[in-house]
Order: C-alpha cells, then sequence, then structure tokens
C-alpha cells in the first residue's frame, strides 16, 4: 500500500531512531512502513533520580527527553550523519503498578521472576504501561528542535491462574529480561495478560497512533491555495 504520508514525510528528512530495540524498529519499519530508518543508540546512561519526580509519568518523559539531547550531541559528532534533515525518534518506556513503583528492565532472573509473581499473583489493579516520546529535527549541530514529550498509557491486566511453572520457564528462557518490567506482550508471555486498555503497540514499545499523529502534525507541508 502506498502512504502518501510516509512519503512526505521521507521525502524531507533521514528517519533515525534513537534506540537500540528491535521492536521498536519493527513499529516504525514494519508496522508504518518506513523503508530505512537507521538506528543510533543514545549515550545517555539512563540514570535519572527516580526520588526527584513525585509524578513516575514525568521520570518517563524525562529520560526520553534526556534521550533526544544525547542524540544531538552525538549526532554533531558522528561525520557520516553530518549531511541532510533528520527526524529523530527517542523513547522511553516503564511498568508502573498502583503504588507508583517504576519498574524498567530486570537485568537479572531472579528479580525478573519476583516481578512477575507480584504481577499476578499480588496486584489486584492493573499495570500501567507508559512510553513516553520525544521527537527531533535535526539540520545541523547549530540548527535543530525538539518537541515537547509526548506519552501514551496502556493498562495491562495479568492472570492470576498463570502456573508458576510457566513463570519460572519464560525467566529461564531469557526472553524478558531485557524489556521493561520483564515481559513481551508479542512473546510467549503473553499468555499471562489477561487483557489490556490501550494501544498494544505502546506496550510493545511505541504508541503507534499516536506517533503517526504527532509526526504527520510536525512534518506536514502546508497546501498552497490555488
Amino acid at each position: 500500500m502506498t502512504n502518501r504520508v510516509v512519503e512526505s514525510i521521507t521525502s524531507q528528512y533521514e528517519i533515525v531512531l534513537g534506540s537500540s530495540s528491535p521492536r521498536r524498529y519493527e513499529i516504525m519499519h514494519d508496522t508504518m512502513g518506513f523503508p530505512e530508518v537507521t538506528i543510533m543508540k543514545p549515550s545517555f546512561e539512563e540514570d535519572l533520580d527516580k526520588s526527584h519526580f513525585l509524578d513516575p509519568i514525568e521520570y518517563v518523559r524525562e529520560t526520553s527527553y534526556h534521550k533526544a539531547v544525547a542524540i544531538i550531541e552525538d549526532l554533531s559528532k558522528v561525520s557520516e550523519f553530518n549531511a541532510g534533515a533528520k527526524l529523530v525518534i527517542c523513547a522511553d518506556t516503564v511498568v508502573i503498578d498502583s503504588s507508583g513503583t517504576i519498574y524498567e528492565k530486570p537485568q537479572c532472573k531472579k528479580k525478573q521472576l519476583t516481578n512477575l509473581m507480584k504481577f499476578c499473583y499480588e496486584n489486584k489493579d492493573p499495570l500501567i504501561v507508559v512510553t513516553a516520546v520525544t521527537l527531533v529535527k535535526w539540520i545541523n549541530k547549530n540548527d535543530y528542535s525538539i518537541k515537547e514529550p509526548f506519552h501514551e498509557e496502556t493498562k495491562v491486566y495479568c492472570d492470576p491462574k498463570t502456573p508458576i511453572e510457566l513463570l519460572e520457564d519464560y525467566v529461564e528462557s531469557e526472553e524478558g529480561i531485557q524489556v521493561a518490567g520483564g515481559f513481551k506482550i508479542q512473546g510467549p508471555s503473553g499468555v499471562i495478560i489477561k487483557k489490556i486498555e490501550g494501544d498494544y503497540y505502546n506496550v510493545v514499545g511505541l504508541p503507534l497512533n499516536r506517533l503517526f499523529q504527532e509526526l504527520y502534525q510536525w512534518t506536514r507541508v502546508p497546501q498552497q491555495s490555488a
């Protein structure tokens, strides 16, 4: 299918995804239809102090913003990126429970299993998966603009009837250890999810509908009057 919106955007900008996530790349390339997406992982360490944020959503938004700032600095240092306008997409995804606790990548099996057991057996309220996105128009190190971060929230209900053996086997597979909360909605761990409310792709890593609308509005070329 021809997508004139995508064609209009790519005629103006090289698309740069400020993330090493294969899932975000698939959303941009396979689902949204951008034919060429350059991957550039931000140099930002993702080390903001969560205790400084009264609202966990502000933490996610600020993290995506700092990734975008880092990409601007990184682009200025890499010679092969010096030519041509670029549209950069930076994002951060976390899982938040009803108490406001933020869950990022568990990093180890013990932490991952603890998280999954809590989600299935202790939480009575849904988890909130939040993805924040910051967009950048970059011409060169002296000419760029950053759009105010936006975010989407999706409610995820985990099934309390999930067998513990399933959680243990999933943890041993190491599949979800490098994603927020320790599970992937699109993988085998999707069986622990009873239902969701909101954008499915937001849980995968990018809010599909909202991102498309934001890209369209920010890059549209005004029509010339007759």
